[in-house]
């Protein structure tokens, strides 16, 4: 009687965690990305076994190229299939990021990958980790909506700032007067585009042979400071604090320029002929 019993316990217990499984499954199915803390509870909860974990650290400045793989290297998921679902422009709004030009992006997801150190399941895909990435930008970048209404730029145009300063400044010191550079330029038609080597930079060394010939040139029009004007079409990067705060809170300067020499130490102009002097000096020119 005691063993009938036994097997019997044993046997709804192997059936609760059945049913957990596939409750796991259809909240992902109809929920989507957004309802990964719910799933990934129920897993942690009700494995037979414990589950293999890696921790990867995303530098400040990752795109996500890089990001994908970092993460493939560290057995989460495969490149492909990360890349492949950071280009889902439905995703922002799950976790109610508002972006009105997601179709012209080169991944859709690029900027709003908060760089971090995240703890994952080994294999356990694209979907949850993606879903581990939102969850933080939108904790992080929730706090600043007030702030950047203050500006009088959206979130998002704060993030494309904020990504191209992290990409053009090596220091945090610096950050503050790049970003008043940008800001200058964008408040002035006397300067009608940024001209940043980061954009291009970007293009040519995370978005071509992920992309066609055309889309590549589509995406020089729209990206590539030298070429369009005002700001690109989305963020060249996952930008930390640091660039974020920076773009918020640009310092209050007369500049329209900047350099940096062969010694990393940032130069700043006001006028074009001073630009010109301050290159020929870092023997940029």
């Amino acid at each position: 009687m005691y063993l009938y019993d036994k097997i019997t316990c044993m046997s709804i217990i192997k059936g609760i965690k059945k049913l957990f499984a596939l409750f796991a499954a259809a909240t992902l199915l109809f929920c989507g990305t957004g309802c990964n803390k719910i799933k990934n509870s129920i897993i942690d909860k009700f494995s037979d076994s414990p589950k293999e974990t890696v921790r990867l650290t995303f530098p400040e400045g990752s795109t996500v190229t890089e990001i994908a793989k970092i993460l493939e290297d560290g057995g989460v998921c495969t490149a492909e299939d990360f890349m492949e679902m950071a280009d889902d422009a439905n995703l922002l709004a799950e976790f109610g990021f508002e972006v009105k030009n997601l179709q012209k992006r080169t991944f859709a997801l690029e900027g709003y990958l908060f760089p971090d150190t995240y703890d994952f399941y080994v294999g356990e895909g694209s979907s949850l980790a993606i879903g581990r990435f939102l969850t933080n930008s939108q904790e992080k970048y929730g706090a600043l909506l007030d702030s950047c209404a203050v500006t009088g730029y959206t979130l998002d145009e704060i993030l494309i700032i904020a990504s191209i300063i992290q990409e053009e400044v090596g220091y945090p010191a610096e950050m503050s007067k790049v970003s008043s550079v940008l800001h200058n330029r964008l408040d002035s038609p006397q300067f009608p585009r940024l001209q940043c080597d980061a954009t291009g930079n970007y293009l040519e060394n995370h978005v071509a042979g992920y992309v066609t010939d055309e889309e590549y040139e589509t995406f020089v029009e729209i990206y590539d400071t030298y070429v369009c004007k005002g700001l690109p079409a989305g963020p060249i990067t996952n930008p930390g604090l640091d660039a974020v705060n920076a773009a918020l809170n640009p310092a209050d300067t007369p500049y329209y320029f900047f350099i940096s020499d062969s010694q990393n130490n940032y130069h700043y102009a006001e006028t074009y002929s001073e630009h010109l002097e301050l290159c020929s000096e870092a023997g940029l020119i």
